[in-house]
């Protein structure tokens, strides 16, 4: 009974090929640096895909053509806020909180806005630019040293 066993084993048995070193790829060669190379790529390339789409398809973002626009705002706490909304020819002055929208006032007349200009508030103490902010910087500091 044990020879049967024993010959049913040997029949059973499967060949394992081992390979040899030189038959496997060169993990440093050209073409395993280029497909390496490509899936990172095609990564980078979805996430930048995704984030795109991210951006696009983000309520509220898009520019509003239509005849409501937000005129003004004004920060009062981290989540409440004045907005001059204009619907129309007709101006309305809303208030934004947690709890929700509120209109505070429907103006009789329209607020004309005006661009600040140039020598007012803070636009005027900052440069328009970052070069010329560090310019200024490095001319001050220069300043500041005896």
């Amino acid at each position: 009974m044990r020879q049967s066993t024993d010959g049913r084993a040997a029949q059973r048995q499967e060949t394992v090929t081992i390979m040899s070193p030189s038959a496997l790829p060169d993990p440093m060669s050209w073409t395993e640096l280029l497909r390496v190379f490509g899936g990172l790529v095609a990564v980078i390339a979805v996430f930048v895909a995704a984030l795109w789409l991210l951006k696009r398809l983000q309520p509220g973002s898009r520019a509003s053509s239509g005849p409501m626009r937000v005129l003004s705002t004004l920060h009062l706490a981290p989540r409440e806020r004045l907005l001059l909304v204009q619907v129309g020819e007709q101006q309305l002055l809303l208030g934004s909180s947690a709890q929700g929208l509120s209109c505070l006032h429907v103006l009789s007349t329209p607020v004309p806005l005006e661009p600040p200009s140039a020598g007012q508030g803070l636009s005027a103490a900052l440069p328009a630019t970052f070069p010329d902010w560090l310019r200024r910087a490095v001319e001050q500091r220069g300043k500041a040293k005896p």
